[in-house]
């Protein structure tokens, strides 16, 4: 875990594994250790309201990207949807009684980035990434490997890549905004946004 301090509050930046179960326990543990006065999740508004309405069950993959992901990180534990490491999050939070804080983009501000950054030539490779997807399999070591080999693989390309940075940046300005509101900050980050969103903060 990275530690950052924003003029008077100490950010504590955690990476996780979406979808990876073992990551609950690592959420917890961290909170215990960080005792924060908030939380702040690399996800949209949307997704953490999904989060708070929902009633526990596992939810299958909605297409092929997913299915291939889930098969792939799978290798280092279960995989469940909604993220475990988000779950966790929200519920130890509701225990505490603190703040939960989305950092990314809503889904309106989201399509205008899209739009923005990925062209149609960007849309066409990723079609057709997509159907060699079911025969990629990876040969990361670790679950953190995977996820940084599978994050390099479906936003290989320009747009995708820049979309993803515009993402980064983002999330570091909530985490700069919300700092100014709290004196101990805890920000939960998928690990393929966690690098960058750390630059853009020291």
């Amino acid at each position: 875990m990275d530690v950052v301090d924003l003029g008077s509050c100490r950010v504590h930046l955690m990476s996780v594994v979406r979808g990876l179960v073992s990551e609950a326990d690592a959420v917890r543990a961290a909170f215990l250790a960080v005792k924060p006065d908030a939380i702040a999740l690399s996800i949209g508004r949307e997704e953490l309201e999904g989060l708070r309405a929902h009633g526990g069950e596992s939810v299958p993959p909605e297409n092929i990207e997913e299915e291939v992901y889930v098969h792939g990180l799978s290798r280092f534990g279960e995989v469940r949807k909604p993220p475990p490491c988000f779950v966790e999050a929200v519920a130890v939070a509701k225990e505490a009684g603190i703040p939960v804080h989305p950092l990314d983009m809503d889904s309106e501000q989201y399509t205008t980035a899209y739009l923005k950054a990925v062209s149609t030539v960007d849309v066409l490779r990723s079609n057709v990434r997509q159907v060699r997807l079911k025969g990629w399999e990876s040969t990361a070591a670790s679950a953190a490997d995977f996820v940084l080999e599978w994050d390099a693989l479906v936003n290989g390309s320009a747009g995708y890549r820049e979309l993803q940075s515009e993402r980064e940046t983002f999330l570091a300005r909530r985490l700069q905004k919300l700092a100014s509101r709290y004196r101990v900050l805890l920000g939960i980050v998928e690990v393929e946004r966690a690098r960058g969103v750390l630059g853009r903060l020291v």
